[in-house]
């Protein structure tokens, strides 16, 4: 699929608590945004540590479990990380959430931690795939939140990103649908980008997927 991101701070601001990572192979597509929790230590930290551990463990440890087993021991590890970190950074947390596509069978995985969102966009439906959840998550359990998305066809389209689009733009739905149906998608995505600055009250990322 082919993807586009972009990441902002807050209006003011010079750090940015949110961060992405996107990794592809001969075998699977994998999409990655956080948002570090800003009343935590180390916010910026927690995000990005995230986004590039999930894929490294899935890289270096895991691929031999196959893909939806391999990112779901990725998943536990990537938290356990995260919460036996020590020092200035101990209790940072981040949310996580992933598009993960087997491009072998053309079926996507995908799991959300945390308050951040993805939308599938296919035909004229907008699909929220990641309702709200709370933090407190035993790492043990972290497994079980990766879940079979089903098959892709050609109009399936992803949008990945950190409340803080919601924050900025009320009607983000409609201006991601249309960014997405565009046929010059990148100028759209960097006119919808360039509205959230003007109304950035919080750090905001953003990925969209399409075919």
């Amino acid at each position: 699929m082919k993807h586009i991101a972009k990441s902002i701070p807050k209006k003011g601001s010079l750090t940015n608590g949110d961060s992405y990572n996107f990794f592809e192979d001969s075998t699977v597509t994998i999409a990655v945004v956080a948002d570090g929790v800003g009343g935590n230590a180390c916010d910026w930290k927690a995000s990005e540590q995230a986004c590039q551990d999930l894929v490294l463990f899935y890289q270096n440890e895991y691929r031999s479990l196959g893909i939806k087993e391999g990112i779901a021991h990725s998943l536990k590890k990537t938290y356990d990380k995260i919460y036996q970190t020590k020092g200035k950074c101990e209790g940072m947390l981040t949310t996580l959430i992933a598009i993960i596509i087997d491009k072998v069978t053309n079926e996507y995985f995908y799991f959300g931690i945390g308050d951040s969102l993805i939308l599938k966009f296919e035909n004229d439906t907008i699909e929220e795939l990641t309702p709200e959840c709370a933090f407190k998550i035993h790492p043990d359990l972290l497994p079980s939140k990766v879940r079979d998305g089903g098959e892709l066809t050609k109009n399936t389209s992803f949008a990945l990103m950190t409340d803080g689009i919601s924050t900025n733009r009320k009607r983000y739905r409609e201006e991601l649908a249309l960014v997405l149906n565009s046929e010059n998608w990148e100028r759209k995505f960097d006119q919808i980008m360039q509205l959230n600055q003007l109304t950035q009250f919080d750090d905001m990322t953003l990925m969209l997927l399409k075919r």
